[in-house]
């Protein structure tokens, strides 16, 4: 109690102006300031802070962004680039393309044949380089914000790109060409194949069908297999066959004998025996399109080791023997049957008198070796001579084909002006024979002018066409006598 009052004495005793003092020594002005200042010091703590903060994170951007390498996330064909430069990325890419490459592998098979295809057979080119561009220009286009903020997408989500590829299609086409070469082949037509001479038969080939690949097809076929990545596809082209022209049930009807010529001969057996020979000489020989018989050829040089005889023949304009004489019957008679058989005529020779066995203008004569008689075959199709000798008669048919119309073929020969000999006597020396003898030479023979024609008729005989084939000329001549006086043939009688 005491000490309670003591302190209340001692503050009765200070008074009120003590109190007053002592609230003057902090006056509240004062705390303000301090809070002010406090507060921007700490303001400014902050914003230095802040500033701080923001550059450390404008650094780190900027690291980011200012890489030379790929940025993470960012892949080609499931590669991810991140963190490797240029030259890196580049020889990864160009390993895996070489893989790709080696695993490229496709089998073409057709026609039992098999065919490999390889990158060395087709050259393939990667666009890698255009690819690696692309990806490593990720992150750096705009602004630096913008660029970290693809960055920072690239991280997160990932950029992808994929090579592509192109092939050689100049090589797959030449590679289609060598396989389609190998795989093609021509429908054949029926053909004629040979003629019987003895059973007078022909005997045919079967037509058989042709095969074309479809080159297009097959290279697309190629192109799809290497774009979808199937190395391992086999790949069998595909065609359509080609169907013949000509079979052999057309043409079976279409072959047979074109035409027939018949001469009968005399009745010298040396003769006769001479025509037999050249008539088989001629027989069954074939005569191809564009090609040309000859009967000179044929027979050869008529010579008695071949058989031939001596027998009448016209040389000079006068009947003598010769070796082989009578042969001009069998030539003229193949001229008339070649001539009915629309053949064409390349060396023809008429007599120097008509003979007896053919028309006026009929005729062919030869002579070895100036001497001859030549056709040409003028059709699409080979060409049979038959000839033969019988019983006093000498026959030349030509076999082939015949016309489809029924048209048949005809000579005709009209003389146009007869040239009428002299009656004088021609007397002719001639050295060769004994001095003071006469011999009888040649003929009193009356000469002519004759056209012979062509003449095409149809399946009921009518005319259709003529042609003029020549105007043949035998001179006149008058009767000879030979002889020899001894005066050297200064003097005539």
């Amino acid at each position: 109690m005491a000490l309670d009052r003591q302190k209340a004495e001692s503050t009765s005793l200070r008074g009120p102006s003590d109190a007053k003092e002592k609230r003057e020594l902090f006056p509240l002005w004062a705390l303000i300031v301090i809070a002010g200042c406090a507060a921007v010091w700490l303001c400014g703590a902050k914003l230095y802070l802040d500033r701080m903060a923001a550059y450390e994170s404008y650094v780190a951007i900027r690291q980011t962004v200012m890489q030379e390498t790929f940025y993470p996330g960012v892949s080609i064909d499931g590669v991810d680039l991140g963190g490797m430069d240029m030259q890196a990325a580049g020889a990864v890419i160009a390993d895996r393309q070489q893989e790709a490459s080696q695993a490229f592998s496709l089998v073409v098979e057709g026609g039992g044949k098999r065919w490999k295809i390889t990158s060395q057979e087709v050259p393939i080119t990667f666009d890698a380089q255009e690819k690696l561009e692309k990806a490593y220009a990720v992150g750096r286009t705009g602004t630096l914000m913008e660029r970290y903020a693809q960055i920072q997408q690239a991280a997160q989500q990932g950029v992808q790109f994929a090579t592509g590829f192109s092939y050689d299609r100049t090589a797959i086409d030449a590679l289609v060409d060598i396989i389609g070469d190998s795989l093609d082949f021509e429908a054949k037509d029926a053909s004629l194949d040979a003629f019987d001479v003895n059973n007078r038969t022909f005997t045919f080939t079967e037509a058989q069908p042709g095969y074309r690949i479809d080159r297009a097809r097959l290279a697309e076929d190629i192109l799809d297999a290497l774009d979808a990545g199937a190395y391992d596809r086999v790949i069998v082209p595909q065609g359509e066959p080609i169907q013949p022209n000509i079979y052999r049930a057309q043409l079976e009807g279409l072959f047979g004998r074109i035409s027939s010529f018949t001469t009968k001969t005399t009745k010298d057996a040396d003769r006769n025996a001479n025509i037999a020979l050249s008539a088989n000489a001629l027989n069954g020989r074939v005569v191809l399109p564009g090609e040309t018989m000859s009967f000179n050829e044929c027979t050869g040089q008529r010579t008695g080791a071949k058989g031939y005889r001596e027998a009448g023949a016209i040389a000079g304009g006068v009947l003598v023997d010769d070796t082989g004489g009578g042969v001009c019957q069998t030539s003229s008679t193949l001229f008339n049957a070649v001539v009915r058989a629309d053949l064409e005529i390349v060396e023809r020779s008429a007599h120097s008198w008509p003979s007896s066995y053919v028309e006026k203008g009929e005729d062919a004569t030869v002579n070895w070796p100036s001497l001859d008689f030549v056709f040409r075959n003028n059709g699409q199709f080979p060409v049979f001579v038959v000839a033969w000798y019988e019983n006093q008669k000498v026959t030349v048919e030509i076999f082939g084909q015949i016309p489809e119309d029924g048209t048949t073929i005809d000579l005709e020969s009209k003389v146009i002006r007869t040239i009428r000999p002299s009656d004088d006597l021609l007397y002719t020396y001639d050295a060769s024979l004994p001095v003071g003898t006469r011999q009888f030479g040649r003929e009193k023979r009356t000469g002519y002018e004759v056209d012979t024609y062509k003449v095409y008729r149809n399946a009921a005989g009518e005319e259709i066409e003529r042609q003029k084939l020549w105007t043949t000329t035998y001179r006149a001549s008058q009767k000879e006598i030979l002889y020899n006086d001894g005066s050297g043939g200064e003097k005539q009688e």
